[in-house]
């Protein structure tokens, strides 16, 4: 199973579950739009597998990409990894992947 999130641009980033599901309670306590926050903790909790970020209510959708843009979802998500330093290895290249994505969305 995979997890994937849409851009606006057509872009879209695919992620094994586990590694989505990393990625979307990463951000969530980061997330101070309360219907944004309420959005994708209700994705998170129902294991829906997918967002899409044009979606979400307009201050949100900036705050959530900014949040990826800039790597805080990527500093959480190491903190919350307890495999050791071969699993943070494995899941940099996609959160850096949803970081690029992100800045792409911000400058359009």
């Amino acid at each position: 199973m995979a997890g994937t999130i849409f851009f606006a641009s057509g872009a879209r980033w695919t992620a094994s579950s586990s590694v989505f599901a990393l990625a979307l309670e990463a951000l969530i306590p980061m997330i101070s739009d309360l219907e944004t926050h309420e959005v994708v903790v209700a994705l998170s909790e129902g294991n829906v597998g997918m967002l899409d970020v044009e979606d979400l209510p307009p201050h949100g959708r900036v705050e959530v990409l900014q949040i990826l843009e800039d790597g805080r979802h990527w500093e959480s998500v190491q903190t919350m990894i307890t495999g050791g330093q071969e699993w943070i290895d494995a899941v940099e290249k996609p959160m850096a992947e949803l970081s690029a994505l992100a800045a792409a969305a911000m400058a359009t």
